[in-house]
């Protein structure tokens, strides 16, 4: 294919710049029972080039994947992640023209929106974030999932979460940019790109508020009981979960007179509204002691703005830290990542499903309580996140198990080692075999361990990646006599990479490896 010269290559791989130090790809597969589009995903810990762009762009597997959020935690793009399969997007884009918002609405791979918003030059990754969520909700897309998913770094161990490209295969991609419900080829979406990016300035003037209502009717009110009056109110089938929520408001509002009240804001919330009797069972459920908006349920789910809910003297007030994205590292052992008001916590499995494990260390990172919440609502909560939570995928050099193969390695070709079979009798060094084996005993490795600073909890560990590197255990006679039978494990001298491979590579964590 050579309809792209590298000009529209190079500026695409500028417009969707990123992390540095690492990127994705995604080898696709079958779609699954509900059309969304399977495969293998992978991050590759190197910089991106043209070269592995151009690739993308040619159809050449795997497709790529950038992590949206830079070294110094800026971004130049930012998209809404919108994952309904079979979505109108002609219908999406109209609301966006209507609101006049710079987004450029795509095609995803599984059939999906993406909304991407592009600076023309680096912003800060949380003010991208906030006016994200903020558009979501007023396009009644709050709650989904927005890119970046992190605004900083823990350290260097956490990469961040990637997005996969758009214009795979660009002749006769499925990845698309839309306008006018149109298909954009590459080199038109690069132009509108161009048109519709905003400075920092503009970005941050964005307001997607919803309209007053008359007569201060939801004067105070979360933003999402804002916006769907102002779209008409409760839909169909959602009135009474909406109602609640209005009884909430009310409450908060007017203390004293709040159930006088619920009549009126049901004929003018719902279409038809409810019956008598149904606004009193709703009036006796909010009069309980523990009422609170429903805000995980539709219908003011889709238009959910978290972050100026609490800023309205009727919203939801400051509930403490809100729990962000959480991320899986399939490291060994496992590490999680969760963005908790703006930073980036790590959490050992432990931290994470202890309640007061896991106050311990985020009040250790961030500085904030948080409050202690009932058994069961604290095991929901963290069950939700990590039912949700993105698995990220790590290299085996840098998990505890590739760091000790590499110790291995150098051990077996080290410097020590025995010249004849019989030495191994007295000696704690390794014995090339020449026939392409080499062979060690545990006490020579197990001190060698100790040297490098791999520190572990027993030799049973120790075995099983032994025999899990392919290892295997025999007990040989090296000399006549007593004391010549001794216990080896064996290695085939072809299990070992080149020398210049050698170094055990700590890019998931360095120093001391417990595990």
């Amino acid at each position: 294919m050579d309809q792209f010269s590298d000009d529209p290559i190079l500026a695409l791989s500028k417009r969707f710049d990123g992390y540095e130090k690492a990127y994705g790809v995604y080898a696709t597969g079958a779609p699954d029972p509900k059309g969304k589009v399977q495969g293998k995903a992978q991050t590759v810990h190197e910089p991106i080039t043209v070269g592995r762009w151009r690739a993308h762009v040619e159809g050449n597997p795997p497709g790529i994947g950038i992590i949206p959020l830079k070294q110094d935690n800026t971004v130049v793009w930012g998209v809404i992640d919108i994952d309904i399969i079979g979505i109108d997007h002609k219908a999406l884009e109209a609301k966006i023209t209507q609101l006049k918002l710079p987004l450029i609405v795509f095609r995803s791979k599984s059939g999906g929106a993406h909304c991407f918003l592009f600076t023309k030059e680096p912003v800060a990754a949380g003010l991208m974030v906030e006016k994200l969520t903020a558009i979501a909700a007023a396009l009644g897309h709050g709650g989904c999932e927005i890119f970046p998913k992190q605004t900083s770094r823990h350290d260097e161990r956490d990469t961040g979460n990637w997005l996969n490209m758009p214009y795979f295969y660009a002749e006769r991609t499925n990845r698309y940019a839309i306008k006018d419900g149109e298909v954009l080829s590459l080199p038109a979406f690069l132009a509108r790109a161009a048109d519709t990016s905003v400075t920092e300035a503009e970005l941050a003037a964005i307001e997607v508020l919803p309209p007053s209502a008359p007569n201060d009717l939801l004067a105070d009110a979360p933003p999402c009981l804002q916006f769907l009056h102002a779209h008409g109110g409760f839909p169909d089938g959602t009135r009474n979960d909406g109602m609640y929520n209005v009884g909430v408001y009310l409450k908060k509002r007017f203390s004293d007179d709040w159930k006088d009240k619920l009549t009126a804001y049901n004929a003018e919330m719902c279409d038809p509204p409810l019956t008598l009797d149904e606004v009193n069972t709703i009036a006796k459920s909010v009069s309980k002691k523990d009422y609170f908006y429903r805000c995980g349920k539709p219908p003011i789910k889709d238009y959910c703005d978290r972050a100026v809910c609490k800023t309205r003297a009727c919203g939801i007030g400051d509930s403490g830290p809100e729990l962000g994205q959480l991320t899986k590292y399939m490291s060994d052992p496992v590490l999680w990542f969760l963005e908790i008001d703006g930073k980036r916590v790590m959490l050992e499995t432990r931290e994470l499903m202890n309640q007061k494990l896991f106050q311990e260390k985020v009040g250790q990172e961030i500085n904030r309580y948080l409050p202690t919440l009932p058994q069961a609502q604290w095991e929901r909560k963290i069950d939700t996140a990590m039912r949700n939570c993105t698995e990220e995928p790590v290299p085996e050099e840098a998990s505890t198990f590739g760091q000790f193969k590499s110790i291995v390695h150098m051990y077996c070709r080290g410097q020590a080692r025995t010249t004849t079979k019989a030495q191994l009798a007295e000696s704690h060094s390794p014995f090339i075999t020449g026939d392409g084996e080499v062979w060690f005993k545990a006490i020579g490795l197990r001190k060698y361990l100790d040297v490098q600073g791999f520190k572990f909890k027993s030799m049973h560990h120790v075995f099983q990646m032994l025999r899990d590197m392919g290892c295997v255990h025999e007990t040989l006679r090296v000399k006549p006599g007593a004391g010549g039978t001794v216990n080896v494990w064996v290695i085939k001298e072809d299990a070992l990479p080149p020398e210049s491979e050698d170094e055990p590579a700590l890019a998931f964590g360095s120093g001391t490896i417990e595990f």
